[in-house]
């Protein structure tokens, strides 16, 4: 077989690809770069703030107290849990953007031949009346003149209503 068949992209479509792939993988790596700086200043904090923990129940006298530093340690502990969680989800949100922007800058055109594509094909293969691109027909609401005097009869031939009764309906 031929190399240029067995090859689905052309070289232009090759480098736009391998570009692409490029930028995505800078963005993933600086999301990863900021989650590592993040988790570092989280442990950095979080060694000094034990140091300084240790520090005062060495200091206390009495075991009470160790335990009412502990426990008023807890909610403070809980507010930086979620902040941290929070930075996470910023970063998370960060990585998105930066991926959708590479997305539509790379892809972008992509898209607009695809749509172009697709109303070219809309066009040639429309039906003859949506050429045009005429509005859509209009209905027109029943006019007095279709309404006829009706009259419905048994089988005997007896005469069971009549007068009011539209014809075009069944």
């Amino acid at each position: 077989m031929y190399a240029d068949t067995l090859n689905q992209f052309s070289p232009r479509q090759r480098d736009a690809v391998v570009e692409a792939a490029f930028d995505c993988t800078v963005e993933i790596f600086a999301a990863i770069e900021k989650v590592v700086e993040l988790n570092v200043q989280t442990a950095i904090t979080l060694m000094s703030e034990q140091q300084a923990l240790v520090d005062a129940s060495l200091i206390s006298g009495s075991f009470s107290e160790v335990v009412d530093l502990q426990s008023q340690q807890f909610p403070a502990s809980i507010k930086k849990a979620f902040a941290y969680w929070r930075h996470v989800e910023d970063i998370a949100v960060q990585t998105r953007d930066g991926l959708f922007g590479v997305m539509q800058e790379h892809f972008g055109g992509l898209f607009d031949a695809f749509s172009e594509m697709f109303d070219v094909a809309s066009i040639r293969f429309a039906p003859p009346q949506r050429l045009g691109r005429a509005s859509p027909p209009v209905m027109a609401r029943p006019t007095l003149a279709s309404y006829e005097q009706v009259s419905i009869v048994d089988s005997s031939g007896n005469v069971v209503a009549g007068g009011d009764v539209r014809r075009d309906l069944h």
